[in-house]
């Protein structure tokens, strides 16, 4: 896969309402599935669905505690510096 569809395919994640609150949720640090559920009233579903593209994409992982799977984002920073480029110019 060449880099203009690798930053293609990671923009492309980030295009969706709820995966930018998402990711928005997750600068703040790690959250479980319900948490992110909670904080956004979504669907636990909904919310599995998206953390998985996000995960499949290169933005979060997550590690196991217990019973639950928590997320993170791998690159906050990153994440940060791309949403504050883009309100600039809204």
């Amino acid at each position: 896969m060449s880099q203009n569809e690798m930053t293609a395919s990671y923009l492309k994640a980030l295009g969706h309402p709820v995966r930018l609150m998402i990711a928005r949720e997750l600068i703040n640090g790690q959250k479980c599935v319900g948490e992110v559920e909670n904080s956004l009233h979504i669907r636990q579903a909904n919310a599995s669905q998206h953390l998985s593209i996000l995960k499949i994409n290169g933005i979060v992982d997550c590690i196991r505690k217990g019973n639950l799977k928590c997320y993170y984002l791998k690159e906050p920073k990153k994440i940060q510096q791309l949403l504050n480029i883009l309100e600039h110019y809204q």
